[in-house]
């Protein structure tokens, strides 16, 4: 029976909207600044995530090898690092290679260098891990293979590191939280203002014996009808305004990661349609049930 009407109350819901057209603009408008608050957190969120990412893909364990190390060990202790679970990738440095990254690096003073007669500089892996996480254990599995002098990767910077995203990520989920829902009731009381202008509609539809859902399914399908085009409208204005954005903030900080692929940012246009559709759903059936006395 319900969706047999479902025609009719899309047709009262757009009368509706006839109606009552500056309390419906009101109420889009009011909605529409709501989710484009949730909308920049979140893609100020996303873009920190990814920084936060960036910095955690830094930590590297250096595997600092003995002189006396020949071509089969060499070949072996390859083969165990590779064998490493939670290890991404293994790249062997030569101390010729590592005499020539000394020598560009000191620039201008790599003449001091023609004094030593013999490299100095040991050979060594430089090995990248998949979780920031595991570094420790896996720096402690290295440092059991022979042929190895040393396992460097900076712990207490790496605890510090890992201990401030951890905090930061905790953090942006608590306010992420907390704004979702102080949204939800105020998107909630917005519909419920323009429910209540049309209380004794409702309570006379009620007297003369209509249905709850009869009553209900014309103010349900209103307040999607509101929450979804305001949620379109901030989506819309979100990336408009995010893409210019980040033209200028790449212009002036070319290094700096940002977020620029669509399919990325699309869940969070996906998240804001579905939260703007819902909230006007639920803001509407809760409200009109308060006026109905059935």
């Amino acid at each position: 029976m319900i969706f047999e009407n479902m025609g009719f109350y899309f047709r009262e819901a757009l009368l509706s909207f006839r109606r009552s057209t500056l309390m419906s603009i009101a109420a889009i408008l009011s909605i529409t600044t709501i989710l484009l608050i949730v909308g920049f957190f979140l893609l100020i969120s996303v873009n920190l995530n990814l920084f936060l990412e960036n910095l955690e893909s830094q930590l590297e364990i250096i595997v600092y090898l003995e002189d006396n190390i020949s071509q089969a060990e060499l070949s072996t202790l390859t083969n165990n690092l590779n064998s490493i679970t939670g290890i991404k990738e293994v790249k062997f440095v030569s101390k010729e290679e590592a005499y020539q990254r000394l020598s560009k690096d000191l620039g201008e003073l790599k003449d001091i260098l023609s004094a030593i007669e013999k490299n100095p500089l040991p050979a060594s892996f430089e090995i990248q891990i998949k979780d920031p996480k595991t570094i420790e254990q896996i720096a402690n599995q290295v440092t059991k293979f022979i042929k190895v002098e040393e396992v460097e990767y900076g712990r207490e910077i790496a605890e510090r590191l890992l201990n401030f995203t951890y905090i930061f990520r905790r953090a942006g989920m608590l306010i992420l939280a907390l704004l979702v829902f102080s949204s939800i009731l105020i998107i909630s009381n917005i519909i419920k203002i323009t429910v209540y202008a049309r209380r004794n509609e409702i309570e006379i539809m009620s007297l003369v014996g209509a249905t709850s859902w009869f009553v209900k399914s014309p103010f349900i399908i209103e307040g999607f009808l509101q929450g979804f085009i305001s949620s379109v409208l901030s989506t819309i204005i979100l990336y408009n305004f995010y893409f210019f954005a980040i033209n200028k903030v790449h212009q002036a900080i070319p290094f700096l990661p940002l977020v620029v692929d669509k399919v990325d940012l699309l869940p969070i246009g996906i998240a804001i349609v579905l939260l703007g559709s819902l909230v006007g759903v639920l803001g509407s059936m809760f409200s009109v049930g308060k006026y109905l006395n059935v």
